[in-house]
Parts: C-alpha cells; structure tokens; sequence
C-alpha cells in the first residue's frame, strides 16, 4: 500500500547496534498472525521467557513498522519468569506480507526484538494501482478508466474520498467482471464489480519547486468501511 510508514523513532536507528550484537536475555515463542483482511484491529499476544539470570526492567515496547499500538507489558522481569506483550495490530493501512519488529526497551537504553509476521490481504482489488500522468501542465485534461471489485465477489459500494475531491473526480458505474487474467480484464464475466472513470481537476502544485508529481487518490467504501482503498498518481509538471 502506498502509506505503509516504517514508524521509527529518531533513536531506533541508533540501536541497531545494540539489537544486534546483544546476547538476548529472551526467549520468545514465535508468532505467526495468518492471512488478516485489511481494516481490521487484531489483538497478538507475545509470549516470553526472561532465560537470564538478571532482572530486566523495560522502559518501553513499540513497534517499530505502522500499525502496533496500545501496548501492554510488564516492567520488571525476572529471572527464569515467563510474561507476556499485549497489542493491538491496526491494519488499516498495511497490506501483503509484514514481519514487524517489536522492540523492547530496557531502563539502560538496551533493545531487543520480538517478532511478528503475517499478511494483510486487501478485499478491494484494482486493476490499476499507480496511474501515470505524464508531463501536466496545470488544466489540462487527463481521464483513466479502471475496475475495482472485491475478493470476496460482493458488490462494492464505492466513492471518492473528500480529501481527493479537491483535485479529482470520479464517475462509477457498476459492471460485471472476467477477472480470470489479472493483466486483461474484461466486462462481461460473473465477477459483481465497478468501472472508475477518474479525472483530473486541478492539481495543487507544490511551492517548493518540487518537478514530480506524487498524488495518494483515495476511495470509500461502504462494503469495508475499515480499508483503505487508494492508489497512486505519479508524473512531472511541465
């Protein structure tokens, strides 16, 4: 997805030394989220186990890629005690294959890392995900067409996003699909889906001289409320 953030904090870079050259006090049992429709909130539990025969007080856990929040964690871990890390994992804007690091911070600064994998499948399929404007001159006029339709073969419910508004729009019209080849679809098949004519209004162009054109277009929809359909327009102003 065009917003996957890598969440860093300014210090995160800084211990990757430490992370990896620490003789790790844990001993953490592997975990394996599956395949998580995008849009949903999933709740992990970490499991653990402090091997070493020193007490680790932590500071701070947080994941360093978008998505962990709300975490839950003890702060002083004793040898040989089993504890646990409660989060909640926002997927709202991730998609496809992840493996997070969740860092783990002690009272001296030391990191370590537990970690997390899984894939985030998007239930809204585009035929087209990045759209090519060319060399744009303010005004002039540009239309894609393009289909949208839904894993799960539901009827999709679409509109713009009101932040998109401003610079596009888009007309829907509902179709059916062969969506059989991924690189030659066609109407007239089974698939329930929506053909998109988007266009161009005006873009905003950037005050810092910026000469290419990257514009996140956002969609709607009513069926996945918690998705976050978009794609992306690249180009270079003339």
């Amino acid at each position: 997805m065009f917003r996957l953030f890598f969440f860093l904090f300014p210090f995160a870079f800084a211990m990757q030394n430490t992370v990896q050259k620490a003789d790790s006090p844990f001993k953490f049992e592997a975990v394996d989220l599956g395949i998580l429709q995008q849009g949903i909130k999933k709740n992990v539990e970490i499991k653990g186990k402090n091997v070493s025969s020193q007490t680790i007080q932590l500071e701070s856990v947080f994941d360093q890629m978008t998505g962990g929040e709300n975490f839950i964690y003890p702060q002083k871990i004793t040898p040989g005690q089993n504890f646990k890390i409660n989060f909640t994992l926002n997927t709202a804007y991730m998609e496809g294959d992840f493996l997070h690091n969740i860092i783990l911070v002690d009272t001296s600064g030391t990191a370590w890392i537990a970690l997390v994998q899984g894939s985030v499948e998007n239930p809204i399929v585009f035929s087209e995900r990045i759209l090519d404007l060319g060399y744009y001159k303010n005004g002039a006029k540009k239309t894609w067409v393009f289909y949208v339709w839904s894993t799960e073969g539901k009827p999709l419910k679409l509109k713009l996003a009101s932040e998109s508004q401003k610079e596009f729009k888009a007309e829907f019209s509902n179709v059916k699909l062969n969506v059989k080849d991924f690189e030659n679809i066609k109407e007239g098949g089974t698939t329930p889906g929506v053909k998109i004519s988007l266009s161009v209004k005006e873009l905003e162009r950037p005050k810092n001289g910026q000469k290419s054109i990257r514009k996140i277009v956002s969609f709607i929809c009513e069926n996945y409320p918690n998705a976050t359909p978009e794609l992306l327009v690249t180009g270079y102003w003339e």
